[in-house]
Parts: C-alpha cells; structure tokens; sequence
C-alpha cells in the first residue's frame, strides 16, 4: 500500500510538472491583448457587452471577443504581428483604435472609450456622396506626393511609382465598395492631418494590399515607422507647449516643468491627446480642463498650494458664453453659435444646442437649422481645428473667489524668488492685493498680472541687485522655452501636414530658430509665427509644388484671417 501510495504521489508530481511545461509553452504561442472600454462622460463607465474586433493587418484575419460587466476584455494566443482594434455596441459610435504589435509571450493593454449615439442625425453625418467628394480630392491631392515619396526611398522606377499612384486611389474605391461603413472611417481621417491619412493607407488591411504588390514587408514597415516618428515629434511638441501654456499661469519651477512634460507624454497614447493643429491655439484654461478631463494627468505633490488653487481655477472655469467658429470650407460648415444655456455644475454641460450656417446659401447638406450635439463628438475641420467652448468669465462667480485665484497667480510666482523676510513678503502680498482688484476692476483676461508694473517695481525693491539677477535670469529662460516649444509645436504642425523630408525640416527649423516672435503673453503669437516663417522668412522654393499647394490649403485660411 505505501508503495502504491508513493507511484501515485509520483504520477501527480510528474503531470503538474507537464502541465506547468504545457501552459508556459501556451503562454509563449503569441501574445495577449486585454483593455478597458468605458464611456467618454468624467465619470467613464465601463460597457459591457462591446463587441472587440482584434484584425490582423497583414491577413485581415478577424479575432473576436467581448467586454465583461467591468468593461474589461481579454483575447490570448494571438499570433505575432500587427493588430488593428475595432469596437461596437448597439447604441453606441462605432470606432477603432490605433494600430499595436504583439509580441510572442506579450501582454498588451489598449484601453478605449465609447459615445453614445445622438437620438437625433449626428450634425456632421454626411451622405456617402457627400463624404466621397471630400475624401477624393484628399486622395487624389495625397497619392502623387505620396507615391513619388515612397519611390525615392526605395529607388523605385518611374513605372512602379506610377502604378502605385495609380493603385491607391483604387485600393480605397475597392475598400468603400467592400463595406459601406469605410466612408466613415476614411471621412473622419481626412479631417485630420496627412500623417493620419497615410497611416490608415498603410494599414487598412484593402489599402495596405496595393503598397505590398510594389514594397516588401521591410521598406512597408520602415515607412510605416517613418510616419510614426512625425507622430513622436509631434506628440513631444505637443507636450512641451501645453507645458508652456500652463507655465503661463502657474509660474512653474523647472523641476515642475519637467515633470508635467512627462506627465503628458505619458497621456500620449490616449486617444484624446491632441495633435499640434488642435493644440497650438489652446487658451490655458483649455490646456487645464483638457489635461484634467480628457487626459486625467494628474499633479498631486507636484503644485504648491498657491499653484493649486490657479490649477482648479483653470479647471473649473465655466463656459458661460460660447461662440465658436469651425472653418471647414469642404464639408459647409462655416459658423456654429450657441444658442441654449449651460448647466449649473462646475463645467459646461457637454449637449449644447447650436445653429448651423451653411458656407454657401444654397448649399444643403441635410443639417437641420437647430440640433442638439455632444461636444466631445464634433468632427473637427479639415485644419485640424479643435471645437474648444471659449472660456469667458461667468459674471455668478463671486468677486472674492475671483480675487483669490488672482492673488493665488501672483503668490504661485513669488514663490519663484525663494524664502524672503518678512518685511519683503508684506510687501509683495500688498502688490499682489492691488494688482489684483485692478485686474478684477478692469475684467481684462488678455494681460498678465505678473507683468504688472507695481508687483514688478516690488519685486525689484525687496530682492537685493544679486538676487534680481538671479530672478531676472529665470524669467529669461522661461521666456526663452516658451519661445521653443511655439517654435517647435509650428513646425510640428507644418510636418504633419506637409511630410517635409529631413532636408526641409532642418531648413525650416534652422529660420525658426531664430526668429524672436511677439511676447508670449500675446494671444496671437502663435499665428504671427506662421506669417514669420512663410512665404517672408523661408524660401518657398524649398517646398515641391505639392506642398506649396498644401500649405495655402491648410494655412491659407489663416493667412487671410489676419
């Protein structure tokens, strides 16, 4: 008996041992992919029930699963490769995520969010007709630049480049014949900016197939990363003038700098982080509530408490005027007022009921006059123009609170001097008191109240001449990385849209780099930039007639604005 007791010890021994062999060598066939859908409201929801298409982008191989009561969902044993993530619900806006590769043994998480569909048409839901004269004149306006690009990479003949260019108008004709709901996926791509057309060329799994007859998987794969690296270099201008832009508010120290740069390259990946388009016109109130609400970053421990109390300021600034303008000559809109109130709470209620008014008065798109939208699900406008509500003062607020966060700015700046005595500190507190009821008396949002000339004299008065220096120094290199990230965050935008090659980019950067553009605390700084650089400063022959042509499509408009 003790003798069978020890072979059946022996045999259980042996097949746990094979059992664990068994599920490492499961573990290390393909890789896993697991998220979290959830809903675009503050609160973000889970979904349950979310059908999560996982496509492969080489086969077009579909791996289905669906999201759990916690909005969780998990598929393993995908093979090596990259994947292309598609989600849906009854009731909710179809979407994809952007592109992921899965490695042998990995464990991928991509989270996602969902709206709810609008009870009424979406105002910006175009008739596939409609959708199809705008998405055409793109890809034809795309392919040549496009095809000529990739032929000089690779040192294509004139012949494969031609029937390259020729194929991809076709491949994208073949993909809206295939599945009708193509329209709004590539509709929705043209909105936005020529490296997020070309990525969904190179990956769509119908579009990729006219690439593949000309290119190897190599040369696809390295110009897919080609295009990746704009979408880095914008990301990272992005980061840094977002940065800036709250500095302007919160007189941040270089530590705290650093730290909210990496804050938001972390939120990168989110599907709400802005492209530079988006982000290069953003007032700081914007660049809070977007940081706050859309990308979560957090900075607990990283403000002083007066800097914390001008951050929820920012964020909790209420819209209570809103007139926006959306450009968007290609698809009719030209101009959207608000014309019902917000809500009570502490933001702007997302569902606002606007006007529509056509570009042309006998253009007719089927939108009706007055229809209620969400703002989070407007499409934005073939530049790239983020639908932001303009933060105006809400005349409920009380004064004291107003007062407060205008002390609370300057005290977050004197912070920046570093301990004083306290005849010193009694005096800034008392300039930084009447600065502030000026401010408050003159309701002028557009200066900077640490600039004023009183709290300035102040400062001068109670630091000694080594001190001031030293005071002086920094403010210098705040203004000058200011100065930077518009420069950079400018031709990040002009990357994205016109694809410069090494050699423009670096002629571009070069006349950026020295250009002094007007004090940061104006608003327009960032268009004067534009007219600095183009056509006086850089010779517009460095550009292919193409891009020329894209350039006054995409900053055209802006020119003739000023």
């Amino acid at each position: 008996m003790r003798h069978l007791r020890y072979v059946l010890i022996g045999v259980v021994c042996v097949s746990m041992s094979f059992g664990i062999i068994l599920a490492q060598d499961d573990a290390l066939e393909g890789g896993t992919l697991r998220g979290l859908i959830t809903d675009v409201t503050p609160a973000q929801n889970p979904i349950e029930g979310v059908e999560v298409k996982i496509v492969a982008q080489d086969s077009g191989k579909e791996f289905i699963t669906k999201t759990d009561a916690d909005g969780n969902y998990k598929h393993a044993g995908l093979p090596t490769g990259r994947y292309l993530i598609r989600i849906s619900k009854e009731g909710y806006e179809d979407r994809a995520g952007k592109p992921v590769v899965i490695v042998d043994g990995g464990d991928h998480f991509i989270s996602l969010k969902m709206s709810k569909k609008s009870k009424i048409k979406p105002p910006f839901e175009l008739k596939p007709s409609r959708m199809n004269s705008v998405l055409k004149p793109r890809i034809e306006s795309l392919r040549q630049h496009l095809s000529e690009s990739i032929g000089a990479r690779y040192d294509l003949d004139a012949a494969a480049v031609n029937a390259l260019s020729l194929s991809i108008p076709e491949s994208v004709e073949t993909a809206l014949e295939q599945d009708s709901r193509n329209i709004l996926v590539f509709g929705k791509v043209t909105e936005g900016s020529n490296v997020a057309l070309i990525k969904m060329l190179l990956s769509h799994p119908v579009c990729k197939a006219a690439f593949t007859r000309h290119l190897s998987e190599a040369q696809l794969q390295d110009y897919l990363e080609l295009t990746e690296a704009r979408e880095v270099r914008d990301r990272q201008a992005v980061a840094y003038w977002l940065t800036a832009t709250l500095d302007k508010e919160l007189s941040l120290r270089r530590a705290q700098r650093e730290q909210l740069v990496q804050s938001f390259l972390n939120a990168a990946d989110n599907e709400l982080f802005p492209i530079s388009m988006n982000a290069l016109w953003l007032a700081p109130q914007q660049a809070a509530q977007l940081a706050h609400y859309r990308l979560k970053v957090s900075l607990n421990g990283v403000l002083s408490e007066a800097q914390s109390k001008v951050w929820q300021g920012l964020v909790h600034a209420k819209a209570n005027e809103v007139d926006m303008f959306i450009v968007a000559p290609e698809i009719g809109i030209k101009k959207v007022i608000e014309v019902d109130k917000v809500d009570e709470g502490d933001v702007a209620d997302p569902n606002k009921r606007f006007v529509f008014i056509p570009n042309e008065p006998d253009e007719h798109i089927g939108i009706e006059k007055e229809v209620e939208i969400v703002i989070e699900d407007i499409v934005i406008d073939p530049q790239g123009l983020q639908p932001w509500i303009e933060i105006k003062p809400d005349p409920a607020e009380s004064s004291e609170q107003m007062m407060e966060i205008a002390e609370a700015k300057l005290a977050a700046h004197t912070e920046l001097l570093g301990a004083l005595d306290e005849r010193a500190t009694r005096r800034l507190a008392l300039a930084a008191k009447g600065v502030a009821q000026q401010y408050f008396e003159a309701q002028d949002e557009t200066s900077d109240l640490t600039h004023h000339p009183l709290y300035q004299q102040a400062i001068k008065d109670v630091l000694s001449e080594e001190a001031f220096g030293a005071y002086s120094k920094h403010q210098t290199e705040r203004a000058s990385l200011h100065q930077q990230a518009l420069r950079d965050i400018v031709v990040a935008c002009m990357d994205m849209q016109m694809l410069l090659d090494d050699m423009q980019r670096e002629t571009i950067e070069t006349v950026a780099s020295v250009l002094i553009p007007t004090p940061l605390r104006e608003k327009s700084s960032p268009t004067v930039m534009f007219f600095q650089l183009f056509p006086q400063t850089v010779d517009f022959e460095v550009l292919t007639p193409w891009q020329q042509g894209e350039f006054e499509r995409v900053f055209g408009p802006i020119a003739r604005r000023r």
